[in-house]
């Protein structure tokens, strides 16, 4: 085994072996997998407990200790970290409302609704009861 996949996400951080994302710095907590298709799995299941992130399967080396090799490029810079990261960055300030004319109510035009026309009842045609001999089945009818 020369190699092996850890998961980054979009926050420069590192999939653990307990679930949690960490900053890298420590390989020996990182989930790892030498084959592809598990961590694929792994990829997946952390998804579907947080569908905000962005993640992405890494390929290392190893090390001696036969431990992942983390490229210095991956890593987040230790001076740029900020607070728990799992706490999602503030949301953008709104937007000042601005003038727009075509969302402002318009004026009710001025022309009168039509009115519907009037439509005459329909008689209903009277039923007839059934005469006696009317409704008679067939094997009363060769009889």
């Amino acid at each position: 085994m020369s190699h092996v996949y850890v998961l980054t996400n979009q926050h420069q951080q590192f999939l653990s072996k307990s679930g949690e994302w960490l900053d890298g710095r420590e390989p020996n907590k990182l989930f790892r997998s030498e084959f592809k298709d598990v961590a694929i799995n792994q990829m997946f299941e952390a998804n579907t407990r947080d569908v905000s992130l962005r993640i992405e399967l890494l390929r290392c080396a190893l090390n001696t200790k036969a431990q992942p090799l983390i490229p210095e490029e991956a890593l987040a810079d230790p001076s740029a970290a900020s607070g728990d990261p799992e706490v999602a960055p503030p949301a953008p300030e709104e937007m000042p409302a601005q003038d727009n004319p075509e969302l402002e109510p318009q004026a009710e035009p001025e022309v009168a609704p039509e009115q519907a026309p009037e439509v005459a009842p329909q008689q209903v045609p009277e039923e007839t009861p059934a005469q006696p001999g009317e409704h008679k089945s067939e094997s009363e009818s060769a009889a």
